[in-house]
């Protein structure tokens, strides 16, 4: 990853084939990545915590960044409040990993009918976008769940919000 990354810093807009097309977006992306992993390994093989500390060290490194979603502390909400609520809630629980409770999504989507809120988690889950564990109170996004989000970025255009 090294090498990659060394090449990426010393050929930055330089090199790149088809010069209409500004590569600095996905040069971007793809150190940020890189630097992610490798910040990972280190805290995977080097960490002074306990392990469950070091294990949300690396799942924070390896949480899924979407622009459309902003975080600060423990607030996150959808910069798209246009975006149905199904639409917000997986988003969020997206890039929450490992887990998220309904509690906190619920205080960051700001719904006001708490069991609205819970049939559309359950909706969610029998869909298997989500896993809903209501005995512990935790959700978590599933591989059906991380295809849509991937699909729903795509067509809402959710990179550009920054």
């Amino acid at each position: 990853m090294l090498p990659a990354l060394y090449e990426i810093r010393n050929n930055r807009s330089v090199g790149h084939v088809g010069g209409d097309v500004d590569p600095n977006h996905m040069d971007a992306v793809a150190v940020l990545s890189m630097s992610n992993w490798i910040m990972g390994e280190l805290v995977r093989v080097y960490h002074g915590l306990s392990v469950n500390d070091a294990q949300r060290v690396v799942d924070a490194l390896a949480e899924v960044r979407v622009p459309a979603v902003w975080s600060d502390g423990d607030v996150k909400r959808v910069l798209q409040p246009r975006l149905k609520m199904p639409d917000q809630i997986i988003l969020l629980i997206a890039t929450s990993l490992p887990t998220v409770s309904s509690v906190e999504l619920l205080r960051w989507v700001e719904a006001s009918d708490k069991r609205y809120f819970i049939k559309l988690l359950r909706a969610l889950h029998k869909k298997r976008f989500i896993e809903f564990n209501e005995a512990t109170d935790l959700l978590q996004i599933l591989p059906p769940g991380a295809q849509y989000v991937q699909e729903l970025v795509r067509s809402k255009n959710l990179t550009n919000i920054l």
